[in-house]
């Protein structure tokens, strides 16, 4: 019970720390607009706490699973004094980035932790140590149980993963290792042999943890590492929504609500707090791909309706846009009934 209180306490707060960024991107823009911004919400329905600076309320409410930002104008049929003020008079070219910021915070909010993370330093390790497997590639070299590698074609280890693709790569190419035996080095070559179930080549050992260091980069290094991780990220996500679009893979092991979202959360918290920076930043690349979809109530279905009111020349009109948001409505609401199908469903296979 005490672990899962940790884990639902560990979600709202990840869950809260990118809605706050999604909202703060639409808040900020809006603000730099000269729009003016009548609420501040982080979750929906009654509010829990509220509190008004300026122009502005500010406040917690009861469903923690959302947030908005309530800009004055911003129904078509809002009665507005203020035009300059209201987010439907701002021209389309001014509309669109209020809209985009949300998203766009996301992506630069996953930059920054991962930036973060690699600043302050990563765990990786710098030694193998080994179970030789009988009959092995490994045995025959002479390699023993409890060797530790420490190097690998004349290099030391730096990551252990560098050993590992070294090896799959070898193509059957003996590869020459140092070996730290207890208080002496040895230099062994081992032939990779080609495993038949999975073709790969290998060299039949168990590896074991070894030697860990932290390796840290430096803050503009680390920014382009955020860049490249967030980019990668983004482009397998995209990669995966198409595929379960087209059905090569199957949406129900892939499409997560809170519930499978809050028990992955909580199972990274066991390697560290690391692991949870790690899913909190793919979550906020998820967050922002998804917002971005042209569904109207989205932020991309907002951007979907600018993109033919600037073919147009003229927004649509208020009923078709009145259809279009209940058509979205329909699909959040189905979509979010399918996740929490897939979570339950998924609790009851696990256990």
């Amino acid at each position: 019970m005490a672990a899962f209180f940790d884990n639902v306490v560990l979600f709202i707060l990840v869950l809260g720390a990118l809605i706050f960024v999604h909202e703060l991107g639409h808040f900020l823009f809006a603000k730099r607009a000269r729009v003016k911004v009548e609420r501040f919400s982080l979750g929906f329905g009654p509010a829990l706490w509220r509190r008004t600076w300026g122009e502005t309320e500010y406040r917690l409410s009861a469903i923690p699973l959302g947030g908005y930002v309530k800009m004055y104008g911003e129904q078509p049929d809002e009665e507005v004094t203020e035009p300059e003020r209201s987010f439907q008079h701002q021209s389309v070219w001014q509309r669109i980035p209020i809209v985009a910021a949300g998203p766009g915070f996301n992506f630069i909010f996953a930059i920054i932790l991962i930036a973060f993370i690699h600043t302050v330093g990563i765990p990786v390790e710098t030694s193998v140590q080994i179970e030789v497997l009988a009959g092995s590639a490994a045995a025959a070299s002479g390699l023993q149980t409890d060797d530790v590698i420490v190097g690998y074609a004349g290099k030391s280890i730096v990551r252990r993963e560098e050993l590992q693709s070294h090896i799959l790569s070898s193509e059957g190419r003996a590869v020459e290792l140092e070996v730290q035996r207890g208080s002496e080095h040895v230099n062994l070559t081992v032939k990779p042999r080609k495993d038949t179930a999975s073709g790969k080549w290998l060299i039949g050992v168990k590896l074991h943890p070894g030697s860990v260091t932290l390796e840290r980069s430096n803050p503009i290094v680390a920014l382009g590492q955020g860049v490249a991780w967030t980019w990668e990220i983004t482009r397998i996500s995209f990669v995966g929504f198409g595929k379960m679009l087209s059905g090569s893979i199957p949406a129900s092991e892939n499409l997560a609500g809170p519930i499978g979202i809050a028990r992955e959360i909580g199972r990274q918290a066991d390697y560290g707090w690391r692991n949870v920076v790690f899913i909190t930043a793919a979550i906020s690349i998820s967050l922002a791909i998804i917002n971005l979809l042209p569904i109207p109530v989205l932020d991309g279905g907002h951007l979907m309706f600018f993109a033919i009111e600037i073919v147009n020349g003229a927004p649509l009109s208020l009923r078709k846009r009145e259809i279009a948001q209940q058509v979205g409505i329909l699909i959040i609401l189905s979509l979010m009934v399918f996740a929490f199908y897939n979570d339950i469903s998924n609790l009851f296979i696990q256990k």
